[in-house]
């Protein structure tokens, strides 16, 4: 079997993001004055020539799938090509430049009409000078400014109070390198290249504290404006002058494009310089854009809106990552709620899954499949149990295990009928049908689905006590998680479960178990029950028993148990079904030998170390076992969701539930380096939130 991801943390895939361009074509383009070291107006220059280049740019920008828009030139005005100059794009704030040269000093008018015709809104204007994106670097949620040369420091607080993000001041000291986009290259959310020597001593120690990971730069790379690049995060598009950068940014995972620009280059100006980033306005999630097809109202205007998806729309998946539609990949730490355990199409499970389909995928229970009875064995001796009722969704086999409950406790028992309780736990979850609803405490699960199923009695989860205190002669089943997930991954006290079973025992109450996230190795363990040496009468079961490929769920107890069901009493048409069976089956025999379990408990370890290092005050507490981690965050950093989708930005998956929690519950196939690779990740999104 498989059992690692397709990547390694070495190789950890750069995520490309959508890009939305303004620039300004070179038809006046023209070196008739020197206003920084570069231009030369006694070399002449080859207007056609540069328009070639500029357009080969514009093409290379389209071809990777990013959006340009087209600012006019205007006449006298030969420096508009470099557009990044022209302002600030942030959070769909536009800030219009100040030039500090008259020559380029009517530019600033041209690119505030623009960013007012282009549907930006408020133009902000600085009162000291201040040449846009030439000086003012996005890197996360953060700006780098520049100074020394064009950009008066003043500005800088001026900046960071229009876009409600962190200026970092870095000071320039070689007139060559007179715009900070000319010494330093962004290559995304966390990583950066840049020339040391273009910055005095003070910069380079903060940049060096700043990026301890970045790449340097050589004198032959920066002499070309090497680092005057544009990056989406995985392709560099940069000149095809500097070889040693591009191997250097190659060797760290990036793909790298070059461009000649050379004509331009007589302006003193590159690829970012002809490059003006539109950043657009969201509330929730200020980087990178989205495209329509991506935003959730607009991508799927057919589908219920029963759930709130973070706008990551996958087109493909292997082991632990997910291909999203513009190509983009990400960690997948929430597999699917635990149904992924395996990884994305683990290979054994794929097989399994192919190989029956060529046989028999459905016959109703209305006569019998070569593939139910192995896989009913199988299972229950993996559970230590008897007799399996196969279901198809989690929510399914926990209403089986309900009915299944008042049926023993009736005919077993000797409860009158139509007085059977059963008890549950306060902050429950357990699935969305009208009785399980019912009985949970979550108001957006209840409201307006009234009237509900009675018999259940709900007391606190990890009070063994209020358990004691709610069982009566009417009582045939205790239902409670292991661990609860939706709840935040709350694991209970030590001493809870164990009460819970001998309360059980010493009643004659079933005690159900529902491991549908917990179970078959997400908590390194079997089942969650295992860690608190606790067997119940009855587990339910679901999620991962798919594979990840198709509904697979089961109720599995003794014949005492399941025995109390007769023909025509309960059924499911694709319950047990060949297909589930084979796909099931493969799944059982996967955990029987212990290594999935073994893995998720190393693995556990040492994400759970991980994380613990971060709590003090922007993590209050992590919670969990093995690969199932809940992480409470400080709630001014932001809710639950919007951490979730900064994340996503940064090429991770994950999912909040109530508040600032998120939770984590990656594939087993995760590994060690990319559980790093994830929580350093984790790590920036929340430096990035101050």
């Amino acid at each position: 079997m498989t059992l690692t991801s397709s990547y390694s943390a070495v190789s950890a895939p750069r995520i490309a993001h959508h890009r939305t361009f303004a620039m300004t074509p070179p038809t006046h383009f023209t070196v008739t004055y020197a206003i920084n070291p570069w231009m030369d107006p006694t070399v002449p220059v080859d207007t056609a020539r540069a328009l070639a280049q500029w357009e080969q740019l514009c093409r290379v920008y389209r071809d990777l799938g990013h959006t340009v828009r087209l600012v006019d030139p205007q006449p006298g005005l030969p420096d508009m090509v470099y557009a990044a100059n022209g302002g600030l794009v942030v959070n769909g704030r536009a800030i219009a430049a100040r030039f500090t040269f008259p020559e380029r000093a009517a530019e600033a008018g041209h690119y505030a009409d623009w960013f007012t015709a282009a549907g930006l809104g408020e133009v902000y204007r600085t009162a000291g000078t201040q040449e846009g994106e030439g000086d003012f670097l996005v890197v996360g949620e953060r700006i780098l400014a520049g100074t020394g040369f064009r950009t008066d420091p003043a500005t800088h607080a001026e900046v960071a109070a229009i876009t409600g993000l962190p200026v970092i001041t870095l000071e320039l000291c070689d007139p060559r390198f007179y715009h900070l986009d000319t010494a330093l290259g962004v290559l995304d959310q966390n990583t950066i290249a840049y020339y040391p020597p273009a910055f005095s001593e003070p910069s380079r120690r903060l940049l060096a504290q700043l990026y301890p990971d970045a790449i340097i730069a050589t004198a032959a790379d920066a002499e070309v404006l090497g680092l005057n690049l544009v990056s989406d995060g995985r392709n560099v598009v940069m000149t095809d002058a500097a070889p040693g950068l591009a191997a250097r940014l190659r060797e760290a995972g990036f793909e790298t494009i070059g461009v000649d620009l050379s004509e331009l280059l007589a302006g003193g100006g590159g690829i970012k310089c002809c490059t003006l980033e539109l950043r657009p306005s969201d509330p929730d999630r200020p980087v990178p854009h989205r495209t329509e097809a991506m935003m959730p109202d607009l991508a799927e205007p057919h589908v219920a809106h029963n759930y709130s998806p973070l706008p990551v729309t996958a087109a493909s998946a292997e082991g632990a990552w997910i291909t999203d539609v513009d190509g983009r990949r990400y960690l997948d730490c929430l597999g699917a709620y635990s149904a992924v355990n395996f990884g994305h199409r683990n290979p054994e499970i794929v097989a399994a899954a192919r190989a029956q389909l060529d046989r028999v995928t459905l016959t109703s229970r209305a006569f019998r499949s070569d593939r139910l009875e192995p896989f009913c064995a199988a299972l229950a001796e993996l559970c230590g149990k008897e007799m399996v009722l196969p279901m198809n969704t989690g929510a399914e086999a926990v209403e089986s295990a309900l009915k299944v409950a008042r049926k023993w406790g009736y005919d077993v028992k000797g409860v009158p009928d139509g007085r059977a309780e059963i008890i549950v736990a306060g902050g429950n979850f357990h699935g969305r049908t009208i009785t399980i609803v019912g009985f949970s405490d979550d108001d957006d699960a209840r409201g307006g689905f009234g009237p509900f199923t009675p018999g259940f009695v709900r007391v606190p989860y990890g009070d063994a006590a209020a358990v004691a205190d709610a069982i009566t002669d009417d009582t045939v089943a205790v239902l409670v998680e292991p661990i609860q997930g939706e709840a935040g991954i709350i694991v209970p006290p030590d001493d809870y479960l164990p009460a819970v079973r001998a309360l059980c025992t010493d009643n004659r109450v079933l005690m159900i178990a529902d491991e549908i996230q917990s179970g078959l190795g997400r908590t390194g363990t079997t089942f969650a029950c295992e860690h608190w040496g606790v067997v119940p009468d009855v587990y339910t079961l679901g999620k991962a028993l798919g594979g990840g490929i198709l509904p697979v769920s089961a109720v599995v107890a003794d014949t005492e148990v399941l025995g109390v069901l007769h023909p025509g009493q309960h059924g499911s048409t694709f319950g047990g079904n060949p297909l589930a069976a084979a796909v099931g089956h493969t799944v059982v025999r996967m955990l029987a030998d212990g290594t999935w379990q073994a893995r998720a408990a190393s693995l556990g370890t040492r994400l759970h170390t991980r994380l613990a290092d971060l709590v003090g005050p922007d993590v209050l507490q992590v919670r969990g076992k093995g690969l199932w981690a809940g992480i409470d965050i400080d709630p001014a950093l932001g809710t639950g969701k919007q951490i979730c989708l900064a994340l996503a930005d940064a090429g991770v998956l994950a999912k909040d539930t109530h508040g600032s929690t998120l939770r984590l519950a990656p594939p087993l196939v995760i590994t060690p380096d990319e559980i790093d690779w994830m929580v350093d990740r984790f790590a920036a999104v929340l430096r990035g939130r101050h």
